[in-house]
């Protein structure tokens, strides 16, 4: 009897100690779930992290593409572009006729320009061109009197690529002296502020003047041609004083 009161109170007074290592077990268990939590946690910071890299990197390159694009779009011009038409004789007295829409423009001032001049007058040049080759294009340039609307010094034409065995400019020069050349520009309308202009351009030559000229300047030497064509867009307006 006093055997069994002793083993049962071996038992009895060691059922703390097992309850406390349970316990222990449990603080344990808990500690290694908030490691593996925090190991998470920060697993998905640096996912989060590289997410951001990511989408920066994507920003920036979006960034760049649309620079990109919109450098494309200003060069396009297809809002301002020039529709010309050029007619020659050829050999047999036939007449050619040369179309072209021409809506590449350069992006800075090289194509679409107004310099104003110390009197008051500006030296315009427009162009446009078919392609980033610039084969095919149109051009003119003049000086504009704004109050007078009188137009000067004017030259320009229309230029292409083709096969046949002509040359392939049609070329006025204003500073022609002789005969047989007709030049007029036509300015409607011309905003000195904005740069905002509408103009026509009609020239016609006989064989006298393209007999005159250099080779380069006609498709046929010694026949007629003609070229017309319209503006209307926006100059970048400069002053020299």
């Amino acid at each position: 009897m006093k055997k069994l009161l002793i083993v049962f109170g071996v038992f009895i007074a060691g059922s703390p100690f097992v309850s406390c290592k349970k316990m222990k077990d449990d603080i344990k268990d808990l500690k290694n779930q908030v490691t593996d939590l925090k190991s998470q946690n920060d697993t998905l910071k640096n996912q989060n992290n590289n997410l951001k890299d990511q989408t920066d990197t994507l920003k920036n390159r979006n960034s760049v593409l649309q620079e990109k694009l919109n450098g494309v779009i200003n060069s396009l011009g297809s809002d301002e572009p020039i529709a010309a038409t050029t007619t020659f004789q050829d050999n047999t007295g036939a007449t050619r006729t040369v179309i072209g829409s021409y809506k590449f423009k350069a992006s800075d001032y090289s194509t679409q320009r107004a310099i104003k001049n110390s009197n008051g007058t500006y030296y315009i040049y427009i162009e446009r061109f078919s392609d980033v080759e610039w084969y095919e294009g149109a051009w003119t340039e003049f000086t504009y009197n704004p109050t007078t609307k009188a137009v000067t010094n004017a030259s320009g034409g229309q230029y292409w690529s083709d096969a046949d065995s002509y040359y392939d400019n049609a070329r006025y020069e204003g500073s022609y002296t002789g005969t047989g050349l007709t030049l007029n520009i036509t300015v409607d309308n011309f905003n000195t502020a904005t740069g905002a202009i509408s103009m026509k351009f009609a020239a016609a030559a006989t064989g006298t003047y393209t007999n005159a000229v250099d080779p380069w300047y006609t498709p046929n030497q010694g026949k007629s041609m003609s070229t017309n064509f319209t503006f209307a867009g926006k100059l970048k307006v400069f002053d020299q004083n």
